[in-house]
């Protein structure tokens, strides 16, 4: 049976994996949620107050899109990516399929090509905190939600059945029962009284009572079963308690008994696993033979053989201490047994996975991973270790080689970019994004060369990593290097303080895609400087000068990489120290970025050949270019005498790059909201307007004629053409200190806003805040939509070709905001696009045909297109002709050429 299982999942997967499907639930299906909400009244507490039957029905999924598109033109797509919860991957029996949780999904991987198959989506405000596959039927999935449990038939995407619960649930396990075909939940509820309760119940299509195997009022948050659920292990880190029982009878919850025996650890545990033991159990002690495996934090790990009778033992003589092991150096993030129970693997902030020999005492390693360890498990065959990374990424690896066979990587975001309770309570972090303009589905964003979930520091994550991320596949793409890293290296000095990375502040990319510009920046610590500053003459505070690089970078088609062709150390500079760049820019049409540092001055780069010492270039070297200044602008004279450098500014090309808009900061009353256009051919100042906005400027987008500026304190619309200033009124309770995010679409002639608002309404002392997203019609200045934003916005871009918007939160979620209405252009891509998408056969002929009977009566056009073909096929009969493939690529030459 498990061979024919095995085969026919496979069969699945391969008419599945070539497109992601979606399983939503019936939040959409208003009748069942009706019908479902009716059935929980103020009736007797049942462990599962409803049960629902589901029906899959495509007509009421329609309906509810067609009422929706009739109603707000302007809609938000599915979110791609998601960060993964501090969940324990699941994977099939026969390791065909990978389970990874997102806090309101499920995703489902298929391990032979690590693509993503399906998507099993939970109802809205339904946070995922556990999911099994059903020890009985590898074709069900559990999903444990804070107040549901659904089954699902992950092949297909349905959800069968939910049962709603009277409990808060915090963690879940899930065994099959003694009585063939029954699958029992293990559950830690949380009541209102504070207390916590071990409640199992049948996960059958029937309505079934809850035994309440624990109530304690300890705060028990890992539970752990073993012997088909005879032995239950639950513990809050300190404590652990131990039940135990003969039998489980589910149709009569008087005769289950469980007997508890508590104990305390000696040391705080972060990560424990429990086994059950044959070998003991078959020289008859019964179900009571489990080993436990506990890591602590202070990296140490503890065995406990025949838990019984070491931990719980009530008799001195034979209680006994645990075997104890120590290699790493922090907190022991997880340990498991494996299969045979002669090895433990472990892993934690080290970036190492360690296999222990039980036997011998010998250590094996997996060193120089990507990021730290999270969360390890062992396939049920053995065969293979599943490890989730700090990083969003999840490897499957062999147990012999410890070679991967899959990798699923998710959107790396900084975690210090997660969401928090109060985002007010903190300096809000953006990402530094782009979207490929000749792909526009290619996002590119920088991203952490390690993750540290763990540790609490002040100072914002360095990002010197570039990754790109496909948001139409929901797909890993690649991930490069920016700027050096400790990847590979001890990360730590020895007073154990993180060694930093240099931080990516801008990145930007060219029209064609050709040629990416970033900045990344450098400053050393201070406590690193204590002594220099001591033995020299300056001041500390000079020596804390960041170090600053402008970096040029070609696209290698062959590679698929980016390659680093010019390195500009301080592009801008002021007391014989290197100055901040406050804005990089791209100019349209053309090879050029442009950058503005906090010394005033404005500086044009652009390529060109590379002399070698007066030697002659080859030209096709492909490595001969170099970048270099072109031009600069000195600001100086339009800011105040008081020589205080830049702080804030922004600036944009228009869209044909001729005109370049320049928003500063001067700080004085007479040059508040000061833009400047600025003639990108010579660099010369044509035009000087005060008063366009308050406060300091944020982020400046050309939309056709109009210049839209977001400051601090204002949103305002600059028609350059006849000089008038429209200010737009923001909300009440929006934030000034929280810098606005602008993007604008030439396609659908409209500009987004994104802004954080504080909740007036609470009625706590501290007001939480909530980030809005509007968007503006141009040129009648309307709001045409506006939505409150569930996650903190960390980018916002727009797609010039489909005329999305995107937005990337905390969450490392990523959705297109789009007007139905022009769905029609959607379709229209880039050059490069279309050409691969018309590259058919019947395009191709087509299109010769419609290039010779275009122009007849062009000699040389008719010539050229007519001796093309001619040249291909001529008067040479059938039997004579080359080769099918010879034939197909001579047309597309003669075709192209044309």
């Amino acid at each position: 049976m498990a061979g024919n299982q095995s085969n026919r999942q496979q069969k699945r997967s391969r008419a599945s994996d070539a497109a992601e499907k979606v399983s939503r639930s019936s939040d959409d299906r208003a009748k069942r949620r009706r019908t479902s909400e009716a059935n929980e009244g103020p009736k007797e507490p049942k462990p599962f107050s409803n049960v629902v039957q589901e029906k899959q029905s495509d007509g009421a999924s329609s309906d509810s899109v067609e009422k929706r598109s009739a109603a707000a033109p302007w809609s938000f797509s599915r979110p791609v990516g998601g960060r993964y919860s501090n969940l324990d991957p699941v994977v099939t029996e026969d390791e065909a399929y990978l389970f990874v949780g997102l806090d309101t999904a499920v995703q489902v991987f298929a391990t032979s090509t690590s693509r993503l198959l399906r998507t099993l989506q939970m109802e809205n405000g339904q946070k995922v905190i556990g999911y099994k596959l059903s020890p009985v039927d590898q074709g069900v999935l559990y999903i444990f939600t804070s107040g549901f449990v659904t089954k699902w038939d992950w092949n297909s995407g349905k959800r069968l059945v939910r049962w709603g619960t009277t409990y808060s649930s915090i963690a879940v396990d899930v065994q099959q029962s003694e009585t063939a075909g029954q699958v029992a939940s293990y559950s830690i509820g949380a009541q209102k009284d504070g207390k916590r309760q071990v409640i199992i119940s049948a996960l059958g299509d029937k309505k079934s009572t809850e035994i309440v195997a624990l109530d304690t009022a300890e705060q028990v948050n890992s539970i752990q079963t073993a012997c088909k659920g005879r032995v239950i292990v639950v513990s809050d880190g300190t404590r652990v308690f131990l039940g135990t029982t003969r039998s489980i009878d589910l149709e009569n919850p008087e005769s289950t008994q469980y007997m508890w025996r508590e104990a305390t650890f000696p040391v705080t545990a972060t990560s424990l696993h429990l086994r059950e033991n044959p070998d003991e159990s078959k020289s008859g002690k019964g179900s009571e033979a489990v080993d436990l495996v506990i890591g602590e934090g202070s990296g140490s790990i503890l065995i406990y053989h025949d838990l019984v009778n070491t931990l719980f033992s009530r008799n001195a003589e034979k209680k006994s201490p645990p075997r104890k092991l120590h290699w790493h150096r922090s907190a022991v993030s997880t340990v498991r047994w494996s299969k045979d129970g002669n090895y433990l693997i472990s892993g934690g902030q080290e970036s190492v996975l360690v296999l222990w020999q039980l036997d011998t005492g010998k250590k094996q390693f997996l060193p120089h991973l990507s990021s730290p360890i999270c969360n390890l498990v062992v396939s049920p065959s053995g065969n293979s270790y599943v490890v989730k990374l700090a990083d969003n990424s999840v490897m499957v690896l062999s147990a012999r080689e410890l070679q991967p066979s899959a990798n699923v990587t998710g959107l790396q975001l900084a975690f210090d970019m997660a969401s928090s309770k109060d985002p007010s309570s903190r300096k809000p972090s953006r990402a530094i994004a782009t979207l490929h303009p000749q792909h526009p589905e290619r996002m590119l964003i920088a991203v952490p060369a390690s993750h540290q979930p763990n540790q609490l520091t002040p100072q914002r994550s360095s990002s010197a990593m570039l990754q790109t991320f496909d948001i139409r596949s929901n797909s890993h793409i690649s991930r490069q290097a920016l700027a050096r890293t400790n990847t590979t290296t001890l990360n730590m000095t020895p007073d154990r303080s993180p060694i930093t990375t240099p931080d990516v502040r801008h990145m930007e990319i060219v029209e064609d895609g050709k040629w990416l510009a970033t900045v990344d920046t450098w400053a050393p610590q201070r406590q690193d400087l204590e002594a220099t500053a001591a033995n020299c003459s300056s001041s500390s505070a000079a020596l804390l000068r960041p170090e600053i690089f402008l970096k040029f970078w070609k696209w290698n088609a062959s590679s698929d990489m980016w390659e680093l062709v010019t390195r500009i150390d301080a592009p801008h500079f002021t007391d014989n120290h290197h100055a901040s760049i406050l804005g990089l820019a791209p100019r349209p049409c053309s090879h050029e970025f442009t950058t503005l540092g906090e010394d005033a001055v404005l500086r044009f780069w652009c390529p060109t050949a590379r002399h070698r010492g007066g030697l002659k270039t080859n030209p096709a070297d492909q490595h001969q270019d170099t970048w270099k200044c072109r031009s600069m602008v000195d600001l100086t004279g339009c800011l105040d005498s008081s020589g205080q450098p830049l702080s804030m500014a922004c600036m944009s090309f228009s869209e044909d790059g001729s005109v370049l808009a320049v928003c500063l900061s001067p700080g004085s009353g007479a040059n508040d909201g000061l833009v400047l256009l600025i003639d990108a051919r010579n660099g010369t100042v044509h035009y000087r307007r005060t008063g366009v906005f308050f406060g300091k400027p944020c982020s400046a987008k050309f939309l056709g004629r109009y210049l839209i500026v977001a400051s601090t304190q204002s949103l305002a619309i600059w028609d350059t053409v006849d000089d008038v200033v429209k200010p737009l009124q923001l909300n009440e309770s929006a934030d000034t200190g929280y810098p606005p995010m602008v993007a604008v679409n030439a396609r659908t002639k409209s500009f987004a806003i994104a802004t954080r608002e504080l909740d007036n309404t609470s009625a706590k002392r501290r007001r939480r805040s909530r980030f809005q997203i509007r968007i503006y019609d141009v040129p009648s200045f309307e709001v045409v939509f506006q939505e409150t934003l569930g996650s903190y916005p960390v980018a916002l871009l727009s797609d010039v070709y489909s005329g999305d918007y995107v937005v990337v939160d905390t969450s490392a979620s990523v959705q297109r905001l789009g007007c139905l209405d022009k769905a029609s252009q959607k379709s229209l891509q880039p050059h490069e696009v279309t050409s691969h998408l018309n590259s058919g056969l019947a395009n191709i002929f087509k299109r010769g045909q419609e290039t010779v009977a275009t122009n007849p009566t062009d000699g040389e056009s008719s010539t050229s297109s007519g001796k093309g073909l001619a040249g291909v096929f001529g008067d040479t009969p059938s039997f004579s002709l080359p080769s099918i493939s010879v034939l197909f690529r001579n047309v597309v030459q003669s075709l192209g050429s044309t």
